[in-house]
């Protein structure tokens, strides 16, 4: 491992865990990766992404980051800024305060960059299959990131919208341009109560390039097998 990689290893059966760190602008960046047992070959990077108040441990990212790896992909989940390790006592004071918005997008970006670059030196990925995940806040997040590093290949953004941690969807500052060489697949909530749906439709016209949207049934906090099994269908289809 890189010495710039921080990691201790369990092995859970046929599956490697890896709980990670690596330092970047004056944070450290708390990780969790699983992969295959005794793999070599190159293998997809999926990073999927938790949602506000949550964590590198969620279901929806332990779980089944866990699954997702047996089918041949390392998975990976990081702990956002201000979240999980990293937790503050208001970690909601993101969306509060729009003035801040800019530059945690910005350094959430770094942090996904240089997280890809650490993990393609220690493991076998293949950097024509890389893969993004996200719910909510992770989407809100995700954007940004996946459109910055240019690396990314496919991704699944569920329950967001435009504008908020998102940013502008067009003009000169806006990330959502970026996106046009990704896979890009929507997941929204029909009764999502907090991020309305035209706001969601908003944020899928402005995409450009490969892209889709499916509806499900539900509130935007009701994230259940069937936002799990949207977003892995299209990156399976995708990687």
């Amino acid at each position: 491992m890189t010495s710039a990689l921080h990691v201790r290893e369990t092995l859970l059966g046929d599956l490697r865990e890896l709980v990670f760190s690596f330092d970047i602008a004056g944070e450290t960046v708390p990780g969790l990766a699983y992969l295959p047992t005794g793999a070599t070959d190159p293998m997809p990077l999926v990073l999927i992404q938790h949602p506000g108040m949550g964590s590198k441990e969620d279901y929806f990212v332990a779980e089944v980051g866990r699954g997702w790896a047996k089918r041949g992909w390392i998975c990976v989940g990081l702990d956002a800024p201000l979240h999980g390790e990293r937790a503050s006592h208001d970690p909601m004071s993101l969306f509060r305060e729009p003035e801040r918005h800019p530059a945690i997008r910005a350094q959430f970006a770094a942090e996904v960059s240089r997280m890809i670059d650490l993990l393609a030196e220690a493991l076998p990925v293949d950097m024509t299959r890389i893969g993004f995940a996200g719910y909510s806040m992770g989407s809100m997040l995700g954007i940004p990131a996946v459109a910055r590093d240019g690396r990314f290949k496919a991704a699944a953004f569920c329950l967001v919208g435009e504008g908020g941690l998102v940013g502008r969807i067009e003009g000169p500052e806006a990330d959502v341009p970026k996106l046009s060489s990704v896979a890009v697949r929507i997941v929204g909530k029909l009764q999502d109560e907090l991020i309305p749906r035209e706001r969601t439709e908003a944020l899928y016209n402005a995409i450009e390039g490969e892209k889709d949207i499916r509806w499900l049934p539900g509130g935007h906090f009701e994230i259940g097998p069937d936002v799990v099994r949207a977003a892995e269908e299209w990156l399976r289809a995708k990687l």
